[in-house]
């Protein structure tokens, strides 16, 4: 199958739309500097890998701790 890029809307909490922005841009940043070094952030692994922290004690601690702070 060949891979096709789709839009995802979704609701985020912020303060500003600023706040909005800059998530927006470092998402895409995230995704595009995957792609330039040949790894593709697709959905089935986007959704995989935010399943996977919950199963692992260090990164979901250092999460919601950040997420805490």
């Amino acid at each position: 199958n060949i891979m096709q890029a789709f839009e995802i809307k979704l609701f985020i909490y912020a303060e500003t739309e600023q706040e909005v922005e800059e998530c927006r841009k470092a998402v895409h940043a995230f995704i595009e500097e995957n792609r330039k070094e040949g790894r593709a952030v697709t959905a089935s692994k986007l959704t995989t890998a935010l399943g996977r922290w919950k199963s692992n004690m260090f990164v979901k601690a250092g999460i919601i701790n950040f997420l805490n702070s």
